[in-house]
């Protein structure tokens, strides 16, 4: 259940829901499905890119309490202000992935699932190749004593 006020926890159960995600939506039952979960996959985009910045934005506000681990201020505050720019270019190619899956949702939401699957007639090669029969003058010739007919070169 989310806290909404501490990040620690909110984010251990963030990673664990998305985990239960990757493992449900290793096939879908119903394909129209789909549609509803790009649209939870965009709304949770939107929020990772905020958290992103957010916690960008942490790192540098408490620039003062930043030290490495032998105790120096500066090269901590430098590695403050590079996590916060790492960051912020994760949150840039999170706002690029969120555009695809917007995209994405945009197709999704144009399929008109129907409860039966489509059956061709015929191999989807047959149906699409041309087919040419005996008396066609565009056939080409068979064997290498057949003239040409019609157009055929």
């Amino acid at each position: 259940m989310p806290t909404f006020d501490d990040p620690l926890a909110d984010g251990e159960e963030a990673r664990q829901a998305l985990r239960a995600l990757a493992h449900a939506t290793r096939s879908f039952a119903i394909p129209a499905h789909t549609y509803e979960v790009i649209g939870e996959l965009l709304g949770g985009l939107r929020s990772l890119e905020q958290v992103l910045h957010q916690v960008a934005s942490a790192h540098t506000a408490h620039e003062e309490f930043a030290f490495t681990d032998d105790g120096e201020h500066w090269p901590g505050v430098e590695e403050a202000f590079a996590a916060a720019n790492a960051l912020k270019r994760a949150a840039l190619l999170v706002s690029r992935a969120e555009r695809a899956v917007d995209q994405a949702s945009g197709h999704s939401g144009r399929i008109a699932w129907n409860a039966r699957p489509f059956r061709p007639v015929s191999p989807v090669g047959e149906v699409l190749a041309p087919r040419f029969g005996p008396g066609d003058p565009f056939a080409r010739p068979d064997g290498p004593g057949e003239e040409p007919r019609g157009l055929a070169l």
